[in-house]
């Protein structure tokens, strides 16, 4: 079983920062299951409709 990792990612207010960001993760979840993230950014822009889907 791998460690548990912790990440923290941050993109703001358009999707071309917020996309690849959850795809980053994503992908990273995948190789390590363990992993834990939290996604920085501003309460009122599209990252917080966004990242928690």
């Amino acid at each position: 079983m791998k460690q548990s990792v912790k990440i923290l990612l941050s993109g703001g207010g358009t999707g071309g920062h917020i996309y690849p960001a959850v795809a980053i993760a994503n992908e990273l979840k995948a190789r390590n299951p363990n992993s834990e993230f939290l996604f920085v950014g501003a309460s009122d822009r599209m990252e917080m409709e966004k990242v928690p889907q």
